[in-house]
């Protein structure tokens, strides 16, 4: 960045474009967003043996499928369908003097011994919580209380199906004298409406959008599936839709990497979109004394946050607001609807 002294136009330089304050329509500013992980939490004691049961142990299962968002091309997950997804589930016993305490330490232990939520790398972070102190008698079984969470590792993960079940051996009848049984739901994980501050950070709350596009309260049987959203303007953002990893972008002669345009991982950039607009005589040529206007659209990805006074973005923002002097609490915008209103102004 360099920046003109006195009166020299133009007076921003970032990069090879220029600035002139004369000509600049707006400029908005976005702060990234932190990543949000998809999300489900069961509660155990939900199929747990009650204590007049003639059965001294049953069969629990959860059930999940996992989906990509964004059109992530995760490999991972291909199957013979037009959204990539992969079917997960974990199988558990259920004793009779079980607490849900130990139901979810034992689902996360089985998943673990098993590797069930790791192909080639963890898919999953499984976590076993529990209310009860630590070493502290969890009480009946009907009192006790553990969970179960599944939570993604990236953003691009959704939980597209959630469900606690238990196995009823009665449940389907062969004939007249056989029941095969099947895998009955207890606890459905269902999307929930949910909100985000400026930072990315995500709020759900306990109600659903019914058939209507009403908001309703979660029934008993239901519980909340958080989303996942991918971050903006973090490495993986800038990958993925900005500068692919290919080998026109990191060989050593490459002008991405020479220049600096690569993303450096572990860090997040602050996005300037500055509109210019220029008459341009001598352009037009359809009749005589025809004028032209360009408007002209630059996005710069810079480093760091503004808030960060040790930033380059710091830097970028500072010497943009000086650039525009008293335009600019009118021309810097925090907000994109506020350009779009009108793109021909």
């Amino acid at each position: 960045m360099w920046v003109a002294a006195g009166s020299k136009k133009p007076a921003l330089r970032i990069g090879n474009t220029r600035f002139d304050k004369d000509y600049i329509l707006d400029i908005q500013v976005k702060n990234p967003t932190v990543e949000a992980l998809a999300s489900v939490e069961f509660d155990l004691s939900e199929v747990l043996l009650p204590d007049d049961s003639i059965d001294n142990e049953g069969t629990g299962r959860i059930a999940l499928y996992i989906g990509l968002s964004m059109n992530c091309q995760d490999s991972l997950y291909a199957n013979d369908l037009v959204y990539k997804g992969k079917p997960l589930f974990i199988e558990f016993p259920i004793k009779k003097d079980d607490t849900a305490d130990v139901l979810a330490t034992r689902v996360k232990a089985i998943a673990d011994k098993y590797m069930l939520l790791i192909y080639g790398q963890k898919i999953l972070n499984i976590e076993a919580t529990s209310t009860a102190a630590v070493g502290a008698d969890p009480g009946p079984a009907s009192d006790a209380v553990g969970k179960i969470k599944f939570t993604g590792i990236n953003g691009y993960q959704q939980i597209k199906k959630a469900v606690l079940q238990f196995f009823d051996p009665d449940a389907k009848t062969v004939d007249c004298c056989t029941t095969q049984g099947e895998y009955k739901d207890v606890i459905i994980g269902v999307p929930v409406v949910y909100s985000t501050d400026a930072t990315g950070v995500v709020t759900p709350t306990e109600t659903k959008i019914d058939e209507t596009g009403a908001a309703v309260a979660l029934a008993d049987n239901e519980v909340a599936i958080t989303p996942g959203l991918e971050a903006f303007c973090d490495y993986n953002w800038i990958i993925h839709n900005l500068r692919l990893p290919t080998a026109a972008n990191y060989y050593p002669w490459s002008p991405s990497n020479r220049m600096g345009e690569m993303p450096v991982p572990g860090q997040v950039y602050t996005q300037f979109i500055i509109r210019i607009c220029k008459e341009r005589d001598g352009i037009m040529g359809e009749i005589v004394g025809a004028r032209g206007t360009s408007v002209t659209t630059h996005v710069l990805y810079v480093a760091g946050l503004i808030s960060d006074s040790s930033s380059a973005a710091y830097a970028v923002n500072g010497a943009l607001t000086t650039l525009l002097g008293g335009d600019a609490a009118t021309k810097m915008l925090t907000d994109a609807d506020d350009a779009l209103q009108d793109p021909y102004n």
